[in-house]
């Protein structure tokens, strides 16, 4: 199931935007209300507002859901979300006159490349170089980011995570800004945003984070993001274009029910797999009293048969890719850090409230793993106004907008 790293179809018109010549320019953050932080994700809009510091507290919290039909249209999705967002905003009574936002997953390419720094040309007119050449576009309609893997040289060649993004749609994303009536201050990448979680996740906990490698895997609708952190600096980055959206469509084809029906049916799965041939005398069902011998000799069955009740839901086929695609990940890294290996792990995202799904994962990869709440890790003065988000349950899913939020604004 691989897929050749593409934008999406509102980043395919490149070269019209006017912004400026890099998304590294950094600027000071000009003074005025508390930025709003917003995530156009599949599953629907999240807008998050914090203040102050050590630690931060939430000012307001708001998600809407995607409508079903957009679900499997991303065009048509984001072009609905950029619509809907001024009457979200205003509906919600968020008081804010700045935005930022983060780019989606699905217009933003990501690679690791190897550069030869020259003096006076910025890396990031480097990478877009390279990365025009092998998207066949102009250099000038792609917006870039790069960030250096600290210790890894050779030939004179230095290790990057380059991020890039069409021009045009981040143009986009700061015209729906604006038609929310926010003044744009942030353009963030979510894998920066997640940095920045797992930062407030390590000083949370009261103590220096460990310089012992993990491995960060955001479990999404639309996509899994996987990042391989030393301590508070990221080395390793990368997407896999298979989420929970595959695991529903594989229930669909096995069951012949709609795509909201194996939704429904996979947040209640409490295995993942076919039950196994099983004996006569078992009922079929792990945790299931056996079966009276009656029901066996009713249906005919001899000793040794194996049956089933019920409908058959087998996850093992997206499961076994998306951990191959880990463990290619792992491989790199191993490569780029000889005898330091990755020895533990850390799920968040949407997906990872489903804990089946996160314990096989982490027993295939043959890694310790927890799950990160980051709501937990925010103060709450007073009553917060919240919509569409339970406060008092694990929100995994927002890990990526609180990391935003806390990034220094750079517009």
């Amino acid at each position: 199931m691989k897929r050749k790293a593409q934008f999406g179809k509102l980043g395919k018109k490149l070269g019209k935007g006017k912004l400026g010549s890099s998304l590294s320019s950094v600027g000071a953050m000009r003074p005025g209300a508390i930025p709003l932080m917003i995530e156009f994700g599949i599953s629907g809009i999240k807008v998050l507002q914090l203040s102050g510091h050590n630690p931060s507290s939430i000012s307001a919290a708001a998600f809407m859901p995607t409508p079903d039909d957009l679900l499997d249209n991303p065009s048509k999705r984001l072009l609905f979300q950029m619509d809907a967002l001024p009457k979200f905003l205003k509906g919600e009574k968020i008081n804010a006159t700045r935005g930022a936002c983060l780019i989606p997953a699905g217009q933003m390419l990501c690679k690791h490349l190897q550069l030869i720094p020259s003096e006076g040309v910025p890396n990031e007119q480097i990478a877009g170089a390279q990365l025009s050449t092998q998207l066949g576009c102009d250099p000038n309609s792609l917006l870039v980011r790069c960030r250096e893997v600290p210790g890894v040289k050779r030939q004179g060649k230095h290790e990057f995570v380059c991020y890039g993004a069409s021009r045009e749609f981040v143009g986009r994303l700061m015209g729906a800004l604006k038609s929310a009536k926010l003044d744009p201050v942030g353009i963030h990448t979510e894998f920066d945003a997640l940095v920045r979680a797992m930062q407030l996740r390590d000083e949370s906990a009261g103590s220096v984070s460990s310089s012992k490698p993990r491995l960060v895997l955001d479990l999404g609708t639309g996509s899994t993001k996987v990042l391989i952190m030393h301590g508070p600096a990221p080395v390793f980055a990368r997407t896999i274009e298979v989420g929970a959206r595959h695991f529903d469509e594989t229930i669909c084809r096995q069951l012949r029910c709609t795509m909201m029906e194996a939704r429904e049916m996979r947040h209640q799965l409490r295995e993942l797999f076919r039950p196994q041939a099983v004996a006569a005398g078992s009922s079929g069902l792990p945790g299931m009293p056996p079966a009276p011998e009656s029901d066996a000799a009713e249906h005919h069955e001899t000793p040794g048969a194996s049956r089933s009740r019920g409908p058959q839901i087998d996850l093992s086929e997206p499961i076994e890719i998306i951990c191959d695609e880990i463990s290619m990940c792992l491989r790199y890294h191993d490569a780029l850090f000889p005898g330091i290996r990755v020895e533990s792990m850390i799920f968040m995202g949407g997906q990872s409230k489903h804990q089946p799904l996160c314990a096989e994962m982490a027993r295939r990869l043959h890694l310790e793993a927890q799950t990160f709440d980051p709501l937990a890790c925010l103060a709450r003065s007073g009553k917060v106004p919240v919509s569409g988000v339970d406060l008092r349950e694990p929100q995994p899913g927002w890990a990526a907008i609180v990391g935003g939020a806390l990034s220094p604004m750079d517009l």
